[in-house]
């Protein structure tokens, strides 16, 4: 008898996998992948071919010719026999001619007529923008839209009342207008993702059915025609609320009596050195504001509203911005908050320690070391010595006795300023349960992290007034 080889061993078993799952492995695939699989058996020859999901991702397969890619595309979909497209996905890869316009309306109408559920389009051109086809306003059977570089543009009714979540990125003509018609004409979308959308003088998010909404845009600074515009949001079954940025001069919360998670990451305007301490504009009599002055009266507006939230995140300015405020008693407590995720750089420790008294019953505490950041914090470092323990002039926050987890999260490439604030940590949580320390893995992977090592070291040598309480150590 015939020993089988283990490469027909294996493509046995990967045989008799049910379609559902060799369709879901189809998924992940560039498509120039997905043809080729008509070699590995009679079984896989055309397979392919009733696919429900189509991905045409030119970023892996590297065509780096449009009418080979156009070409390419149109005889796959001219090959394909199945009876319903559940997702379908064109990301371009490159910037291409216009003249892909009519192949890429071909494409969106393909989906549209197979009922498409889920459709991904990612599109760079040369100093131009792609409009989506009409045909897209009116597709019933879509749940989750999502498009990149891409013109939006609505002539009458918008017809999704399947869709479920949608993401515009870099969208241009997504007025409040075009907003109103999406919210109206999607009843049951549960998410939102706004990231760099097309300004508008006022932008108002109404909806009952929302859950998670993300909000990721800047005003450019100064002549911005929407400095004076207004965000105002009315979801009162919102759960999740994100915003980064300063996408207006105002936001208010106006009902999101549900929202449970809240994530807040202010950072610099757009043609304006943020760090100047001259910043003009502002309405007062002296004609001259701070940036930080600026954020804190924005966050100010969002904080009275979300103090019901049990679960934050503050990145970038807000913490120095909030450090500020309650400096200057501008800010009461957060009573309901049991997890906070802070992301910055750890080099302020009594704005870290006066700020975690504003949350009298924290349980979990995430710490993001970060340093060189995106908006390039200038922020000094105070230097502790290693040697000598930090000292504060207040007693430890009460929080501190409540805490059960803490995660911190840090770059071996960064200094130790983090160390000096767990020590004082670890000597006053004394109900504290778990400690995990997490370092950036490096390359190879297989070679030992000295970094983390050196970090254990310090972390184990500290005082702990929680007899319970473990050191987990882990590279990510």
């Amino acid at each position: 008898m015939k020993k089988r080889s283990s490469r027909e061993g294996f493509m046995d078993r990967l045989s008799e996998l049910p379609d559902s799952i060799i369709f879901h492995i189809f998924w992940s695939l560039p498509m120039t992948d997905v043809v080729r699989t008509t070699i590995l058996s009679k079984r896989w020859k055309n397979l392919w071919t009733t696919a429900p999901y189509l991905n045409f991702d030119n970023g892996a397969m590297e065509f780096g010719d449009d009418r080979k890619l156009e070409n390419f595309i149109n005889r796959a979909l001219l090959r394909w026999k199945g009876v319903r497209v559940l997702k379908f996905k064109f990301k371009s890869g490159y910037e291409f001619d216009e003249s892909m316009y009519v192949g890429i309306d071909f494409w969106v109408q393909f989906a549209k007529d197979k009922e498409v559920e889920e459709l991904y389009l990612d599109i760079i051109l040369f100093d131009d923008i792609y409009w989506l086809p009409q045909c897209l306003h009116s597709c019933s059977s879509l749940k989750v839209l999502s498009f990149k570089n891409c013109n939006f543009r609505v002539y009458g009714d918008v017809q999704w009342n399947q869709l479920k979540s949608l993401t515009i990125i870099d969208g241009f003509g997504v007025t409040e207008h075009v907003i109103n018609q999406i919210l109206y004409g999607s009843p049951r979308l549960e998410v939102l993702i706004l990231s760099f959308v097309d300004r508008g003088e006022n932008l108002c998010i109404r909806s009952t059915s929302l859950k998670v909404l993300s909000i990721h845009k800047s005003l450019y600074f100064p002549g911005d025609p929407c400095w004076d515009s207004e965000l105002r949001i009315c979801t009162p079954n919102l759960e999740t609320l994100e915003i980064k940025g300063v996408p207006h001069k105002k936001c208010l919360l106006v009902n999101v009596s549900s929202l449970t998670h809240a994530t807040l990451g202010f950072f610099g305007l757009h043609g304006f050195d943020e760090y100047d301490s001259d910043f003009p504009g502002m309405d007062t009599e002296r004609g001259l504001f701070t940036l930080d002055d600026f954020l804190g009266d924005m966050f100010c507006r969002i904080l009275s509203t979300i103090q019901h939230v049990e679960n934050v995140t503050l990145m970038f300015r807000c913490i120095k911005v909030l450090g500020a405020m309650i400096k200057r008693c501008m800010t009461s407590s957060f009573p309901n908050v049991k997890s906070l995720h802070l992301g910055f750089c750890f080099n302020d420790y009594k704005l870290l320690v006066g700020l975690l008294q504003s949350f009298p019953q924290l349980k979990k505490l995430v710490l993001e070391y970060k340093v060189g950041n995106e908006i390039h914090e200038k922020q000094q470092s105070l230097n502790f010595d290693a040697k000598s323990s930090l000292k504060f002039e207040a007693y430890p926050p009460e929080s501190f006795l409540q805490l059960r987890t803490v995660e911190v999260t840090w770059d071996e490439d960064e200094d130790d300023d983090v160390f000096p604030f767990l020590e004082f940590l670890l000597k006053y949580a004394s109900n504290l349960e778990k400690m995990v320390f997490k370092v950036k893995g490096i390359m190879p992977p297989k070679r030992p992290s000295k970094s983390l090592f050196r970090a254990s070291q310090k972390l184990l040598r500290m005082p702990r007034s929680s007899t319970i309480a473990q050191l987990i150590f882990c590279e990510y």
